[in-house]
């Protein structure tokens, strides 16, 4: 009866055998396509685009509003419990028409 040809066996782990190498091989060229990707769109869309597009990016990124910076304040200084949906959209209604009155 001989015995098991055990050189036809699967390895049990991918560490150290070819498929490994190819699928880290893909996988780091994956990651490069997509950041060059990235690079070259983002900076052929900002030279397209231009200082109108630069600001609506700082707008939108940076620069907060009134409304936003009012929000934060009502759910970050109340020592109390948090506030209902309600009684932060009426507080924001009063304030505006503070805001309209002066």
């Amino acid at each position: 009866m001989g015995g098991v040809d055990t050189s036809k066996w699967k390895p049990r782990r991918t560490h150290g055998t070819v498929i490994n190498k190819a699928r880290n091989k893909f996988a780091w060229a994956v990651l490069a396509i997509g950041s060059a990707t990235f690079a070259v769109y983002y900076s052929i869309i900002s030279y397209i685009g231009g200082d109108e597009l630069k600001q609506r990016l700082r707008r939108n990124f940076l620069e907060q509003t009134e409304e936003e910076i009012d929000r934060r304040n009502l759910m970050r200084f109340s020592l109390l419990a948090p506030k209902k949906g309600d009684t932060i959209r009426k507080l924001l209604e009063d304030q505006e028409n503070e805001r309209t009155e002066k």
